[in-house]
């Protein structure tokens, strides 16, 4: 990972960026609405059809597999894990609470680092095109670090360009604000906390097997 964060210029020829997905995502659920009884595990599609049994219920990102890396990334973030808990909880009290909801119904009381978010992206050499992250609920933040010039990153339907240097904390409702990044120079990354708006279907009914997790528990 840390050959990943190299000194870049974003408009070279052959730019790219990199990103490790540590989050609890519960979007591509499968659905148990209509299904046959039976234990979940036990159901599968007719005709040989692929099924994830994994996702009928939240899960991990791939990322999260290598445990050693993904230890090193908590421990090196997890005070900037608590200054965005204490200021989400003290400026936006209602919207701690409603992202803490699915953070409370994870399977078997697993929890998340960044509690209430749901997990959190770490980018490096990033400069993101034009796009809304519509599978993000609420508000995401985005924490940029390193020395670079440029990057500034701004929000279409409002006008808005946040030059953004380390240190600095940005929270929006990425999901509803089309954003991007300008052109940068320099050593760049970023961490971005955010939490999975396909959660509520998991909170409401266990995305429709709510029978069969009550009846087979």
């Amino acid at each position: 990972m840390p050959e990943e964060y190299v000194w870049c210029d974003s408009q070279a020829p052959g730019y790219q960026y990199t990103a490790w997905h540590f989050s609890w995502f519960a979007r591509y659920a499968e659905q148990g609405d209509g299904a046959p009884d039976g234990h979940p595990y036990e159901l599968r599609k007719d005709h040989n059809g692929r099924c994830n049994l994994e996702q009928r219920q939240p899960h991990r990102s791939k990322d999260m597999n290598n445990v050693e890396q993904y230890n090193a990334m908590v421990e090196a973030f997890t005070d900037i894990f608590e200054l965005v808990r204490d200021a989400l909880k003290e400026y936006l009290p209602d919207e701690y609470d409603q992202l803490s909801i699915y953070m409370e119904h994870l399977p078997l009381d697993a929890s998340s680092p960044c509690y209430p978010l749901g997990g959190f992206v770490l980018n490096v050499r990033v400069c993101t095109w034009a796009h809304q992250d519509g599978g993000d609920n609420l508000l995401c933040f985005v924490i940029p670090f390193g020395n670079f010039t440029g990057g500034g990153l701004c929000h279409y339907e409002t006008g808005f360009c946040f030059g953004l240097k380390q240190g600095d904390v940005h929270a929006f409702p990425s999901c509803d604000i089309t954003h991007f990044n300008l052109h940068f120079k320099g050593l760049r990354g970023g961490l971005v906390l955010h939490s999975d708006r396909h959660g509520e279907s998991w909170v409401r009914d266990c995305n429709g097997w709510s029978a069969s997790v009550v009846r087979y528990s």
